[in-house]
């Protein structure tokens, strides 16, 4: 049997129940026996805030760019290939994209045109970016075919070359003065050069068949989209697309399909993703969700800040206690310990409440937003304004544990100071006036 000399030199065990047990009645004594019971409230409050507002802030950004990023792909592709060729033939566009259609992760892959021009209706004069697309790749883009408010498909790619048939967007249809049913004139920067030599700019009438209304900017304000057949006419005098649009399973997969997409080619193509094409969108998006997150990381640093001063605190209150601790034979290590448990647990559980706020409050957002709108009397978020009519919420996993961890680290590290300087306490000093 293992005699009693023999434990008693080994001592407690690390993080054992004795430094646990010490630790919580340290952090619960009252304030007549050199607590700092308020002070860690506090202390635990202030953590639990801001895990709250970095899991709120985070989750709330995340769904803004996936609604965001989900209303602009909607009204156009994920990836564009280009066929390097001067003039490729149209079956070498067809054997282009046939490869490219059968790439894992391609939902989807047609050729299109797109024009930067301008148009004409009643004096009035606008720029518009005109998509030359066939009608079932059309209807696809669930963003532009369910959110026409006038007219409709009807007569889109019926007639010679397409027909004449177009669907714009309602901020185009404002600035024009015009609806379903009227007509409109594009004009083509190619020029057509007579017999006698002179140039003149390519223009043609137009009948709306549709107008719809996203919501985004861009797109209600300047998109166009036209038959395929007739774009190629109108603008590239006849010419075949020597473009290819890409939908994808997920638009994530941009990045890693990019060399994928070079050697399925079999030919020299220029490659380019939705990012390329709205480079300040998706640079602004980024920059901002570095930048919440740095300044919310802060955040969390400044709320640990009463943690550390409460820990400072019971050192300096527990100050006999530890002597006597180091003088009936607990080691500098126990001590450290046992303040570092102290400080810690604040942190853990501010964190553990924080994020169960942080989460609620995500997942009934809604009652959140119908209480403020009802407060305030004013609607926060106008459909025809922001293209959503309610707060946006996306919860990802791995943030909240990179939340989690980062909070409890964080006051673990301010805990670690005023523990250490407690473990290097000289008991004699301590008890030498009492």
């Amino acid at each position: 049997m293992q005699s009693i000399a023999d434990t008693q030199k080994k001592g407690a065990a690390p993080f054992g129940k004795f430094e646990r047990k010490l630790a919580a009645r340290y952090l619960g004594a009252r304030k007549s026996e050199g607590g700092v019971g308020l002070i860690a409230v506090l202390s635990f409050t202030c953590i639990a805030l801001a895990i709250w507002a970095m899991i709120t802030i985070m989750s709330i950004m995340n769904g803004f760019r996936e609604t965001t990023v989900g209303l602009t792909l909607g009204t156009d592709g994920h990836m564009f290939v280009a066929s390097a060729a001067a003039n490729p033939l149209p079956e070498q566009i067809e054997a282009l994209r046939s490869k490219l259609a059968n790439i894992e992760g391609v939902q989807v892959a047609f050729p299109y045109t797109e024009t930067q021009t301008f148009v004409q209706a009643q004096g009035r004069f606008s720029g518009a970016n005109v998509t030359g697309i066939k009608l079932e790749h059309l209807k696809s883009m669930t963003v532009i075919s369910e959110a026409v408010i006038a007219g409709s498909f009807e007569g889109y790619g019926v007639g010679n070359y397409g027909g004449d048939r177009v669907v714009i967007g309602s901020g185009m249809a404002a600035t024009l003065g015009l609806t379903a049913g009227d007509r409109l004139t594009l004009f083509s920067p190619t020029r057509v050069t007579t017999v006698m030599g002179s140039s003149n700019i390519r223009r043609k009438n137009y009948t709306i068949a549709g107008v719809f209304n996203t919501g985004l900017l861009k797109a209600d304000g300047y998109n166009i989209y036209m038959p395929l057949e007739q774009a190629s006419l109108f603008f590239n005098q006849g010419r075949a697309p020597s473009e290819i649009q890409m939908r994808l399973d997920n638009p994530d997969m941009i990045h890693k399909l990019k060399p994928v997409i070079r050697d399925v080619a079999g030919e020299p193509v220029y490659v380019y993703t939705w990012e390329d094409k709205n480079s300040g969108f998706a640079t602004a998006l980024k920059t901002e969700q570095v930048a919440m997150r740095f300044i919310f990381m802060i955040v969390v640093v400044i709320a640990v800040f009463p943690v550390l001063a409460a820990m400072i605190m019971l050192v300096k209150n527990k100050g006999k206690d530890i002597a006597i601790l180091r003088t009936i034979g607990a080691t500098s290590g126990s001590v450290l310990r046992i303040f570092l448990m102290s400080g810690a647990a604040i942190g853990m559980l501010g964190t553990i409440a924080g994020i169960i706020l942080g989460i609620l409050f995500c997942l009934n957002i809604e009652y959140v937003q119908a209480a403020i709108e009802f407060v305030t009397g004013a609607e926060l978020f106008p459909a025809d304004v922001y293209g959503i009519d309610h707060l946006p919420v996306k919860i990802v996993a791995s943030e909240v544990l990179l939340v989690s961890i980062w909070g409890f680290l964080i006051s673990a590290a301010a805990t670690f100071f005023p523990a250490l300087t407690a473990s290097k306490i000289d008991p004699v000093e301590a008890l030498r006036y009492e």
